[in-house]
């Protein structure tokens, strides 16, 4: 084991683990000037996570738009959707304000495409931008 003393780089965040939540924050904290260090056991840029769901609620498009991943998603055929809920009262139905802006889109998009893409954004801004 290495002591911290002869580490040979210097980062200010240390992320463990390359999937969607980690390779977000690396590149958000990268494009603000942080060094970033994003850790992966799987060394694979193509892995992905097998038992999870295809779904992105329309509450994450504000930050997939942060990333510039929309475009990307919708280009990789990832399909719009809008989020609905039955409940035991009835169906729940977000709708936009008469005045107000359109509700963002929610996604579906298959792991295997999603955690690849993000896991490239992340290494071009993390390498490109805030790592030292």
């Amino acid at each position: 084991m290495t002591r911290p003393e002869s580490a040979a780089y210097d980062y200010d965040v240390v992320i463990s683990g390359a999937s969607l939540a980690g390779s977000a924050a690396a590149i958000l904290l990268a494009r603000r000037g942080v060094s970033v260090a994003l850790l992966e056991r799987r060394s694979d840029p193509g892995a992905y996570k097998v038992l999870c769901t295809h779904s992105i609620t329309a509450n994450a498009y504000p930050v997939l738009d942060e990333l510039g991943l929309v475009p990307a998603l919708e280009e990789a055929g990832a399909v719009r959707n809008e989020a609905r809920w039955f409940t035991r009262w009835g169906w729940i139905e977000p709708r936009a304000a008469a005045q107000g802006p359109a509700l963002p889109y929610a996604y579906n998009i298959r792991r295997s495409t999603l955690d690849p893409l993000i896991r490239s954004r992340g290494a071009a801004d993390v390498l490109g931008g805030g790592a030292r």
